[in-house]
């Protein structure tokens, strides 16, 4: 059973202010997601958007960029960092309930969040949102479900390691931050890459997915034009 929201944003605002005091070591994918994007385009969304390390990535792109989180923290953390970014607006809200425009965003990004929510009422939400020809970016966890799959996440293991010490000189982030993500991450619930293409049948029709190393796997999908 999935952890309730009310936990989802305490266990994300206790990491926000560890992540504050801590730093972080990045995410390893989010050059490959930008290589996604078109160069220039007006709106994008960003749904779950944490600290704001997308969005601001998001912006260097887009006239404009909203990004929305139900962690007051990371909301805060969010706009505490995006001070040079005069493009971004950030929204404390809970997606399910927040009233999304029709056909608003020229790209719609949702990074490790998915799985904190049902997809069969967020997806069809998500492509209401975006225009015509419109880009939609999923990004998220993904269990093991195979020999050969299995393989894989034991090789994933020591290029974290690695990829963690080469961003901050440390093999390990501090025991704080570790503990904070365990907690949390002992309620999660991933799909296998066979759910992911599963969901991309009915909800995301001609989808492009992506397994990707430490336990990720990616979506692209646009939304056809008129």
């Amino acid at each position: 059973m999935k952890i309730s929201p009310r936990q989802v944003r305490d266990d994300f605002d206790r990491i926000a202010l560890l992540t504050e005091h801590h730093g972080g070591a990045g995410d390893a994918y989010h050059g490959y997601l930008v290589s996604q994007l078109p160069p220039r385009f007006e709106r994008a969304l960003e749904i779950g958007c944490g600290a704001g390390a997308f969005t601001r990535l998001l912006a260097a792109r887009a006239e404009s960029v909203v990004g929305l989180d139900f962690s007051p923290q990371m909301i805060r953390l969010a706009r505490a960092q995006s001070t040079a970014q005069t493009n971004i607006e950030y929204a404390l809200a809970d997606v399910m309930r927040y009233p999304l425009p029709a056909e608003r965003y020229d790209c719609v990004v949702s990074i490790a969040t998915l799985h904190h929510l049902p997809p069969e009422q967020l997806l069809p939400k998500m492509k209401a949102t975006l225009k015509p020809n419109g880009l939609l970016v999923i990004h998220d966890l993904l269990t093991a479900d195979g020999i050969i799959e299995q393989a894989g996440s034991a090789f994933a293991y020591p290029v974290s390691v690695a990829r963690r010490l080469w961003k901050t000189g440390h093999l390990r982030a501090p025991r704080e931050v570790r503990d904070a993500w365990s907690k949390h991450g002992s309620g999660e619930v991933y799909p296998t890459l066979n759910e992911v293409r599963e969901m991309c049948r009915q909800y995301l029709t001609g989808a492009r997915i992506r397994r990707h190393l430490l336990w990720r796997y990616s979506v692209i999908w646009r939304k056809p034009g008129p």
